[in-house]
């Protein structure tokens, strides 16, 4: 896991369920924690969902980071065991963010694809 992570990061991956969190979900999770370029994504990601938390969650803001972290790399595990090429992971991953109101730069999404294609 990457020192530099924000706290929230470090606190919602510090020790996954070894039930879920094993094979490619663990290798995901770790290369998406430990590659130093994906920061930008986590600190673009907690801004805007604590935005969208605030925008009226029932949920408390701890409880909606955790869920909306994990879907998040859930989305890139599923990309990741479809085996799409670099085009429809970018276009599956920008309608994914766009169904959910995020509006990330490509730079960003292409940034998640360089580390998920690592893997």
């Amino acid at each position: 896991m990457n020192k530099d992570l924000p706290i929230i990061i470090k606190k919602v991956f510090a020790n996954p369920d070894p039930i879920i969190w094993q094979g490619i979900w663990l290798s995901t999770l770790e290369s998406l924690l430990k590659d130093p370029k994906m920061l930008k994504v986590w600190e673009k990601l907690i801004s805007v969902f604590k935005a969208k938390h605030g925008q009226g969650s029932s949920l408390h803001l701890n409880q909606y980071m955790k869920w909306e972290l994990k879907a998040f790399v859930a989305q890139i595990v599923k990309l990741k065991v479809a085996n799409e090429n670099h085009d429809t992971f970018i276009k599956n991953l920008d309608g994914y963010f766009r169904r959910k109101g995020i509006n990330l730069d490509n730079t960003l999404i292409y940034e998640i694809y360089r580390v998920a294609d690592e893997i």
